[in-house]
């Protein structure tokens, strides 16, 4: 079972289905894992379990709590220990669109062979078999499902298949006085697969040119931004009634490097910070953290010695998912626009900032980290980094008007700026999209600044300041002018001021 420790929201989420512990001994050594998404390896069905009240309002306020072991799993909400006012957490697969579910589901995926062809829509094949759970619209529940398996005729991945899995994983808490759901996470991975069908199957990476575009129904309280696995990524979003949007995300599929290393006890106290990956009783360990969460680049920090830093594997993904709450905790007033999808962010280094990028000193900042060198310890790692955000957003942060914008990326680290092989900026359909590819790491900053034309402020008047003594005016009388000090800026009584 996976731990991720850095978010309070995220440990009682993984804590809700179990909690490992390992023992400490000399002749074992424990596993760390930087995971993509969790929804990667879910279990493959839908998990829901009776919360007190109390504590799902905890947890949606970020509240720290240690009541674990109230969270009690249900077989049905018409059951105990899910019926009655008790809240409800809930780690749930996304059914797909039909005509009784249109809301927190998958409209639709489709799949090109490469960039410069057409999308090929795909045929669903069905879901996996698991528990599932129905909806209770009384209640505020949504439907509950298991991944869908998915036939892209004549698109064939890298295990010569044409066959695709697609699991959209919900974390979210419901309590039972509002009954209004608390998305706190969703992710959405496109994966293909070899076998008869998709619980039975071995799971293979997509081809490096595949360009995929999924669609979504998602609530238009899904704000802020995305971030995940992609490359030149577009992203759509359309209103579908007052309550939810239609958001469609299309790109290729990034190379990633992977984090995956056994650590003996010897090995754990030679980390920058000796035993790092226990937990305070020093007998349970943290095993595993999603790369996008806040403790990932630490963690390339503590293994980069141990590994010496190369990767362990890499792996080819699609995956993207929205940025929890409370990490979406954005630098400016610009990127916290709660009312609408800001903006994506995607790359494929091992370890990433959550969150929206920061604005510095007028430059869009973004935390990455992996290791130098891939998998053979010779050849270096060559990173990708995607910033799509809505253009109205990116005039806002630097007070531009309509006209079109450029921008230029840096690459900054410890050793200075390096040179990034390629830059992409451009604007369509109301969204601006920057690309850096072709840089190195170990822990770089990703700096894009932003070129356009400021908007002009129109200036006030400025009444004119008086003098120590009163205000200078130039008065006329009949044919006699004189300028005079007075106390105000008038002329005095038969006298009018000179034009």
């Amino acid at each position: 079972m996976w731990l991720r420790k850095p978010s309070f929201i995220a440990v009682i989420v993984v804590a809700l289905i179990a909690t490992a512990a390992h023992p400490v001994s000399a002749a074992t050594t424990n596993k760390h894992l930087l995971v993509d998404s969790f929804a990667e390896m879910g279990t493959g069905y839908s998990e829901v379990f009776a919360m007190p009240e109390s504590e799902v309002e905890n947890i949606i306020n970020n509240i720290p709590g240690e009541n674990v072991k109230n969270h009690l799993p249900c077989e049905s909400l018409d059951a105990a220990p899910c019926t009655g006012d008790t809240g409800i957490g809930m780690r749930i697969y996304l059914p797909v669109c039909s005509a009784t579910i249109n809301t927190l589901c998958i409209e639709g995926l489709a799949i090109a062979p490469d960039s410069n062809s057409a999308l090929v829509k795909a045929n669903l094949l069905g879901g996996t078999d698991g528990k599932t759970f129905s909806a209770n619209p009384a209640r505020g529940f949504p439907e509950a499902s298991t991944p869908t398996s998915w036939q892209v005729p004549g698109v064939t991945n890298m295990g010569g298949t044409d066959t695709y899995g697609v699991k959209v994983l919900m974390d979210a808490y419901l309590p039972s006085s509002t009954k209004k759901l608390f998305i706190f996470d969703l992710n959405a991975v496109v994966e293909g697969y070899v076998g008869k069908d998709l619980a039975n199957s071995t799971k293979v990476d997509l081809s490096e040119k595949q360009r995929v575009a999924l669609t979504l129904h998602l609530p238009n309280t899904v704000t802020g931004w995305l971030n995940g696995r992609l490359t030149d990524p577009n992203i759509s979003i359309e209103k579908i009634d007052s309550t939810q949007n239609r958001i469609r995300v299309e790109a290729n599929p990034v190379l990633v490097p992977d984090i995956s290393v056994n650590l003996t006890d010897e090995q754990e106290a030679s980390l920058p910070t000796p035993y790092y990956f226990r937990n305070s009783d020093l007998a349970s360990w943290w095993v595993s953290t999603n790369a996008g969460n806040n403790g990932s680049i630490e963690w390339i920090k503590q293994l980069s010695g141990v590994m010496k830093n190369t990767a362990s594997g890499e792996h080819r993904a699609w995956f993207f998912s929205t940025v929890a709450n409370n990490v979406a905790n954005a630098s400016n007033s610009c990127l916290q626009d709660k009312n609408q999808m800001i903006g994506l962010v995607t790359t494929n280094s091992a370890a990433y900032a959550p969150g929206a990028p920061d604005f510095v000193n007028g430059f869009l900042n973004y935390q990455v980290a992996g290791m130098h060198y891939r998998v053979d310890g010779t050849s270096l790692t060559i990173g990708t980094y995607d910033l799509v955000m809505r253009s109205d957003i990116a005039r806002c942060l630097y007070n531009f008007t309509s006209a079109p914008i450029s921008a230029t990326v840096s690459i900054t680290n410890e050793n200075g700026t390096q040179q990034v092989g390629t830059t992409v900026v451009s604007e369509k359909n109301g969204w601006l999209h920057l690309g850096a590819y072709g840089f190195t790491y170990s822990s770089p900053i990703v700096k894009i600044k932003l070129t356009g034309t400021l908007i002009k402020s129109t200036p006030k008047p400025i009444a004119s300041a008086p003098s120590s003594k009163g205000y200078s005016i130039t008065c006329i009388k009949g044919k006699v002018v004189k300028k005079l000090i007075t106390a105000k800026p008038m002329c005095p009584t038969g006298w009018k001021k000179k034009n």
